[in-house]
């Protein structure tokens, strides 16, 4: 007979084991020696639909008679007379089929399943069958492999369930343990997997109740007290603690607690589970650490995944924009920096995704709206699937250093003007003296048949002296940082045109150009100014005449041809050669012509700024260059600039000028020449005229005359009301009115068609007749 204490132990172990048998991720069930069923976990109800209470007492070969005539019966006489059978074949074959109507179809659910007898005092009391779906193993083989092992070996460690409990739990990652739920909570068990973790052994948990408290990080005692006291009402808790390593570390544990009554009803105890969760501690304390340093990072720096929503938002980025990380996550990045699509932005993704990373500069706004640039830089991120998943980028602020470098390249420019001043004069006088002759040929009523080739002298004159200053206005106060999608040809025409009226007549000019030429996203002016200075140089070592040729040419870099320059990245670009046939440059001084202030210029001749100046510009565009020289035989400079392999859309045709049929424009300008001039013009194209000397009589005509007049060419700069203000006064009267904008300055006042949606075309004085006609055919043809 077992006395009173013997039987609640054993009580408490059954309870204990089948708490444990329940959390198992396995069937398992035993029956006594006649084969009737004794216990049936909860993975078994779950996955067979019986209850265990409807299934403890009743006979195994009752509940599934199929065992029997599949004589499978065999296996479990072979576990009475004390032999273990391990199965591995479908549940169907040999194994728990399921009635249908009666739970869940298994047939298909690939199983295997131990069963070995249960002995006690060294004689078979029952039998124990252990089920498992296989499809698990490959996730934990070799647990399940251990497991297994360990059932073979420890066959006599199933006489108790102390030894059975041991081992269910011999594989656990977690260091489990058992303790009173009074006073200090002292140790009542503690799996063996403690040495191998903590280093100490379980009997020294055992035999002092304050062992376990006395481990734990003084800093973490006052906590793990709060958080143990509300145990008993709440039932569980999960806590986070340092725990003393028996070599004196502490080492962070996760430990899962759960309160257990036993069915006495008076025993109560905590059953828990630790898990070492050190290394993820130090893994959250660098991402702690990095974040930190992330944010004290004066460079914005961002995360975006590939549809441009943003993911990661630090310090830096929202000291630079203005917003803050909760105001960006989630939001598309072109929702924020740009108002527009920039193909720069365009060809950054395109090349991130292809290469894995990209550089540049690009303009952005701020929360308040403020344009800034900033030079960003772009990598792409994978997954741990090598796929990509985002894009990390960080983007330094360059404004002030953009306006500085544009103020430096405004002033090269005009270092470039003056060097052409002479050739400017020389031109402008060249121009002007046929000019005079013709004027006053004609005062002196030149013959008929000399009149036309006069008046044809005199308009050509006036359009080659009106095109080279346009040119020299534009080099001299093109706008900085406009980045578009431009052909280099158009480039080269401009820069030649000004070269052919400046430089000395000895000179001359070649040009080779692919006609299918690739275009470039570039600053137009920027490149205008690499080309006018290579020019100049090309000029100026040529004192006695020569020959300046400009190719251009489509080239594809690859992997063998890279060896050109360090800068050199695989893709299409467009290869710039600026040759002379004048002095060349000593080798000696080959390596330093692109340092600044380097030059071998007379005092007064030259900066030295020239070279450098169109080496930063290349270098800004991604691209670079290269120099051959021989001296004696002349220079050749190399531009590699990178492409977009495609060609510019081709020019419109220009459409042919009938005139007009009577209808109405007002013509305003403050010049009486110019109003006289014009109206005669427009009227013997066939348009009926009313004219005004400034603003204010301008609109006091379109009050009278709404109805009639379908255009107004408008001069931009005129006294008492200027054409801003005129046009603003015209909208109000009528938004729908349409407005042609005249000046002598380029783009003078803004008023222009990006400013005024009203102001349909902007033309340059002076200009060709049938430029103004052409657009005015235009304007009044659209709705």
């Amino acid at each position: 007979m077992m006395s009173d204490n013997q039987l609640l132990n054993l009580q408490h172990e059954q309870a204990l084991l089948q708490w444990l048998n329940d959390l198992a991720e396995e069937g398992i069930f035993t029956t006594d020696a006649n084969l009737r069923i004794v216990s049936w976990n909860h993975w078994l109800e779950i996955h067979t639909g019986f209850r265990s209470r409807d299934i403890i007492g009743r006979h195994l070969f009752e509940v599934y008679p199929q065992l029997k005539q599949r004589r499978l019966d065999r296996f479990y006489e072979q576990a009475i007379a004390g032999q273990v059978v391990l199965l591995s074949q479908r549940l169907h074959d040999y194994l728990l089929p399921i009635s249908a109507g009666t739970a869940k179809d298994l047939t298909y659910m690939p199983q295997s399943a131990k069963i070995a007898p249960l002995i006690e005092a060294g004689e078979v009391v029952g039998t124990i069958t252990a089920i498992e779906n296989v499809t698990e193993r490959a996730m934990r083989e070799t647990q399940l492999q251990r497991q297994i092992e360990e059932l073979e070996r420890t066959e006599t460690a199933l006489r108790s369930s102390q030894t059975r409990l041991e081992y269910l739990l011999s594989s656990s990652p977690a260091i489990i343990y058992t303790c009173q739920g009074q006073d200090n909570y002292p140790t009542t068990f503690i799996s063996e997997n403690v040495k191998e973790q903590l280093g100490y052994s379980g009997e020294e948990f055992l035999a002092d109740p304050n062992f376990w408290i006395a481990q734990v990080h003084p800093d973490d005692v006052g906590y793990l007290g709060e958080k143990i006291a509300p145990l008993r009402e709440q039932g569980h808790a999960c806590l986070e603690y340092r725990f003393r390593h028996q070599d004196g570390s502490y080492r962070w544990f996760r430990d899962e607690m759960k309160w257990v009554r036993h069915p006495n009803g008076k025993d109560e105890e905590i059953v828990g589970a630790m898990y070492d969760i050190t290394e993820r501690k130090r893994a959250e304390k660098r991402v702690r650490q990095q974040a930190a340093l992330l944010d004290i990072a004066t460079d914005g720096i961002l995360v975006k995944d590939l549809e441009t929503r943003i993911l990661f938002w630090n310090q830096g980025a929202q000291r630079l924009y203005g917003w803050t990380a909760t105001e960006v996550m989630g939001r598309p990045a072109q929702e924020l920096f740009n108002r527009d699509i920039l193909p720069q932005i365009e060809q950054a993704w395109e090349t991130v995704l292809e290469k894995g990373e990209w550089q540049g500069e690009l303009p952005q706004i701020t929360k308040e709206g403020k344009e800034i640039v900033v030079a960003s830089r772009w990598s792409l991120v994978r997954d741990e699937s090598d796929r990509p998943c985002s894009i990390l980028a960080v983007n330094t602020d360059i404004t002030e250093k953009k306006l500085l470098e544009a103020q430096f390249l405004r002033a090269q420019r005009m270092e470039s003007i003056g060097t052409l001043a002479s050739g400017i004069a020389h031109d402008l006088n060249n121009i002007f003296t046929p000019i005079l002759g013709a004027v006053q040929l004609l005062q002196l009523n030149a013959a008929s048949h000399k009149r036309e080739k006069l008046i044809e002298m005199l308009e050509m004159n006036v359009l080659r002296g009106a095109d080279l200053v346009k040119q020299v206005l534009s080099f001299a106060k093109g706008l900085d940082g406009d980045r578009t999608l431009l052909q280099v040809k158009h480039l080269i025409d401009e820069t030649i045109a000004i070269a052919r009226e400046t430089f000395p007549k000895s000179i001359k000019f070649s040009t080779q150009i692919d006609p299918d030429l690739w275009a470039i996203v570039g600053d137009a002016t920027h490149l205008h100014q690499i080309l006018m200075n290579l020019c100049v140089n090309a000029r100026d070592a040529m004192p006695d005449g020569g020959t300046l040729s400009i190719c251009a040419e489509n080239i594809w870099l690859d992997k063998t041809s890279l060896s050109i320059h360090l800068d050199a990245r695989v893709g299409p670009y467009i290869r710039l050669k600026i040759s002379d046939t004048g002095t060349g440059i000593p080798a000696y001084i080959l390596d330093r012509i692109f340092e600044p202030f380097f030059t071998t210029k007379e005092v007064g001749k030259g900066t030295g700024l020239g070279l450098s100046t169109v080496q930063g510009i290349i270098k800004s565009h991604q691209g670079f260059i290269n120099v051959v020289s021989e001296p004696g035989k002349g220079t050749e400079f190399q531009i590699y600039l990178p492409a977009v392999e495609s060609s510019m859309p081709r020019e419109s045709q220009s459409t042919e000028c009938n005139g007009g049929h009577g209808e109405c424009i007002l013509v305003v300008d403050d010049e009486p020449t110019i109003r006289e001039t014009t109206e005669t013009l427009l009227e013997k194209y066939g348009y009926r005229v009313l004219t005004a000397r400034d603003g204010i009589e301008a609109i006091a005509s379109y009050s009278q005359h709404q109805n009639e007049i379908q255009v107004i060419l408008l001069d931009s700069i005129m006294p008492t009301m200027d054409g801003p203000t005129t046009i603003q006064v015209l909208e109000k009267m009528n938004p729908q009115v349409k407005i042609i904008t005249v000046s002598g300055f380029s783009n003078s006042l803004n008023c222009t068609p990006s400013n005024h949606p009203c102001v349909k075309a902007f033309l340059p004085k002076p200009y060709p007749t049938q430029d103004l006609l052409k657009i005015l055919q235009q304007i009044i043809a659209k709705p």
